[in-house]
């Protein structure tokens, strides 16, 4: 994903090939012994995680992708649990038609790095789309559509469906560490067609009479805010923003959360943006 030009001694770069050369080897020796590729995964995140050089954790990053887009192949695989690999993210849709894996890493200057995969299941075929980052993770735009091989980088927690006239889609929560400043979570709205391909973005939300294809909600990195989904009341509910102080004003980084609560409310497949509501009543 990126290349950090930093001078290092010559004693660490021969470290650091050697590292990366003995993970390289174990992985193979594994494969040599005919272990499932679910125990390749393990190392791979492990190494991963305790992995300081950005450089390093991007050829994981790609040795990942490749390791788990084949282990995704199969249809049996759409219900394997990948239990052994605590440091990927695995959902399915509330309807059981979708599972989305992400997984995301830190670089040294606090920004991150993703990977993932969604699957969709149409009776008894299972698509597999790789989750692509053709460039830095970025913050995306609220309007427009958003390829799959153009993903901005989020672990996505929780993806139902929405019935609509315009033709039903998904929704799908989910978190990103942005900068060193600000993280954002984003309201994702996917749509798939019959072959089980996915985009990202559908025009479904309406506030003060403008309408978005998905809500970004930036914030300080310092904070915690919460946005969740209430299916009894269809309300997707979170905390309101506002920055620190007034001088703040458009900044984000110093955006958190005021204790007050807005939410998005459906009404045949559209959106529509309620403030100040009583957060009490849909817990």
């Amino acid at each position: 994903m990126r290349e950090k030009k930093m001078r290092q001694p010559i004693q660490k770069k021969k470290n650091m090939k050697h590292s990366l050369l003995a993970i390289l080897c174990l992985l193979t020796a594994l494969t040599a012994h005919g272990e499932i590729r679910e125990e390749r995964l393990v190392v791979l995140f492990d190494s991963l995680k305790s992995c300081d050089t950005d450089s390093i954790k991007d050829q994981l990053n790609r040795e990942i992708q490749i390791t788990l887009g084949e282990a995704l192949k199969g249809d049996e695989s759409f219900t394997y649990p990948f239990d052994k690999i605590p440091n990927l993210g695995k959902i399915y849709s509330d309807d059981k038609k979708i599972r989305i894996y992400t997984w995301s890493f830190p670089y040294a200057d606090r920004t991150h790095g993703y990977g993932g995969f969604i699957q969709t299941k149409n009776k008894d075929k299972v698509t597999t789309t790789p989750l692509n980052m053709s460039r830095e993770a970025y913050l995306p735009p609220q309007q427009g559509k958003i390829a799959t091989n153009d993903w901005y980088g989020a672990l996505y927690y929780k993806v139902f469906p929405v019935k609509s006239r315009g033709g039903n889609y998904y929704v799908a929560l989910g978190w990103a560490g942005y900068d060193a400043a600000s993280d954002f979570k984003i309201i994702e709205t996917l749509n798939v067609d019959g072959r089980g391909n996915v985009t990202f973005g559908k025009m479904a939300f309406e506030k003060k009479g403008k309408n978005d294809s998905r809500i970004i909600l930036e914030y300080s990195a310092e904070a915690k805010i919460s946005l969740t989904y209430d299916a009894s009341s269809k309300q997707i509910i979170f905390d309101h923003l506002t920055p620190i102080e007034p001088g703040y004003k458009d900044i984000h980084a110093y955006y958190g959360p005021d204790f007050t609560y807005d939410a998005y409310r459906q009404k045949k497949g559209i959106w529509y943006l309620e403030e100040n509501i009583d957060a009490r009543n849909t817990r």
